[in-house]
């Protein structure tokens, strides 16, 4: 995903709200996303589209707690795109790779609601997680920065 997005552009279209930052939601937001890294871990071994989506869950739990720290919030059309746009926009290039996962997540995740005849391997399940970890410690390391007396467990 190449950043043609401003956090201003996101603001123009309406996608996204000024909001107070409210650390207890962002850090409620930070453990729900690790409990659902650790979940998608747990599942590997039974269910690969389960794990899929719980690492996908753990990505936008991940990205709504950035966006949180930043003092905005998504509107409720194209939620999800929103978040991974706003992301990209904050994040920028040096973070394409794993914005890029992110948003292949988002897709096939949007498969597996409306197409479940498309299944998930076992490998990308296991890829997935990793980039969820990798999206998990960089954004968290992010807030963590912005607010050292929050703490998380990374």
């Amino acid at each position: 995903m190449k950043s043609n997005d401003s956090i201003e552009k996101l603001g123009r279209q309406n996608l996204i709200k000024k909001c107070p930052i409210d650390y207890r939601a962002i850090a409620n937001l930070i453990r729900r996303a690790k409990t659902d890294i650790d979940t998608a871990k747990r599942n590997v071994k039974i269910d690969d589209d389960c794990s899929f989506n719980y690492a996908y869950n753990a990505m936008l739990h991940t990205g709504i707690a950035l966006m949180f720290s930043e003092g905005y919030r998504p509107e409720i059309r194209s939620k999800h795109l929103t978040i991974i746009r706003f992301v990209n926009a904050l994040l920028g290039d040096k973070f394409s790779v794993l914005i890029n996962m992110y948003d292949y997540m988002r897709k096939k995740r949007h498969q597996f609601i409306y197409e479940p005849d498309i299944p998930c391997t076992s490998k990308e399940a296991e890829d997935v997680i990793k980039n969820a970890e990798e999206f998990f410690i960089t954004i968290a390391t992010i807030i963590r920065k912005k607010n050292p007396q929050q703490e998380f467990d990374l």
